[in-house]
């Protein structure tokens, strides 16, 4: 699907070095990976064993056996033995992995409006009204749906023990997809988009406000190589656009399209995970706040058809009747 250029209002950037200890920087640490994105889509459809996972997601044995140990490790996934001889493990959501769900539905969103992959289920039931339902983000204090123009970053004061976020996977893979026939698909492409940590990074700076080669490369860390990369990617994948603001010597400028405006929901949604399980309320560098009511943004996850929270337990999807 072509997307057009969405040059959002004016603001003034988040002081630039907030953003590497911002939530959503938090959050990339623990699912910011292709493979940790697939662990997840298969978490919420009932995967549950290892071979299990690697069939469905093509990971191969080690990438698998990290991602699972360190989503334990997070909290986001706990094991259960489900054999005692050998000892073999199922890996189960935990309430933290399972309020992933709002994450998961915003993802759902963005891939069945912008990916070619029909394998996706393209119609959602919220079953507590019985019909058909696109997930909708709403401001918690005036319940209005949640727009990218009207959030305002609000930066704070930083603890005295608050320091850069560690990455929890440094090597990553843009990658490579295995090919066998038993692989599932659904979400490669939103996957290919912000499943990498430096990608994450890259368009996290862009909803910050930041829009030029060299006060992204500063916000971040990132070196030349590795954001010329990443540039390249987003915008070959029609989620930036890159034009020119100075000619001697050219420079270009990347803003958002309305492709990858778009993602700003799936962001917030890691932004409110990430500040509900693994900051404490001094941590947070800054706050964001809904323009129209004027209060500080809390959201939750409704049905567009009633109105209704969604949760894991409320929303199936329709197949298709050839399906």
């Amino acid at each position: 699907m072509a997307s057009s250029k969405h040059d959002p209002d004016p603001r003034t950037p988040v002081d630039s070095d907030l953003i590497l200890n911002s939530a959503v920087a938090r959050a990339i640490t623990v699912i910011g990976d292709r493979w940790v994105g697939l662990i997840l889509r298969d978490a919420f459809l009932g995967i549950r064993r290892f071979e299990e996972f690697r069939a469905r997601s093509g990971a191969a044995r080690g990438t698998l056996t990290s991602r699972l140990k360190a989503l334990v490790e997070h909290g986001v996934l706990r094991q259960v033995v489900y054999q005692k001889s050998p000892r073999r493990f199922e890996y189960r959501l935990t309430p933290m992995g399972i309020d992933l769900y709002a994450f998961i539905l915003a993802v759902w969103d963005w891939e069945t409006r912008w990916s070619e992959e029909r394998d996706i289920p393209q119609k959602l039931v919220h079953t507590g009204c019985g019909k058909l339902m696109r997930p909708e983000i709403h401001c918690q204090a005036c319940d209005a749906p949640v727009r990218m123009r009207e959030v305002r970053f609000e930066a704070r004061e930083p603890s005295a023990e608050a320091g850069n976020i560690p990455a929890r996977f440094q090597r990553r893979s843009t990658g490579t997809r295995a090919q066998s026939a038993d692989v599932d698909h659904r979400f490669f492409h939103v996957l290919d988009v912000i499943g990498d940590r430096w990608t994450g990074l890259v368009l996290a700076a862009t909803f910050f406000g930041l829009s030029r080669y060299d006060e992204i490369a500063r916000a971040i860390g990132i070196s030349t190589n590795i954001l010329s990369n990443r540039l390249k990617l987003l915008v070959d994948a029609e989620v930036l656009s890159r034009e020119p603001y100075q000619k001697r010597p050219l420079r270009h400028r990347y803003r958002l399209t309305s492709k990858g405006a778009d993602l700003y929901l799936t962001t917030l949604e890691m932004h409110a995970w990430a500040e509900r399980w693994l900051m404490a309320p001094d941590e947070r560098p800054l706050v964001l706040r809904h323009l129209p009511c004027g209060h500080l943004l809390e959201t939750r996850t409704v049905c567009s058809a009633c109105g209704d929270p969604l949760d894991v337990h409320n929303v199936t999807f329709e197949r298709d009747a050839d399906d």
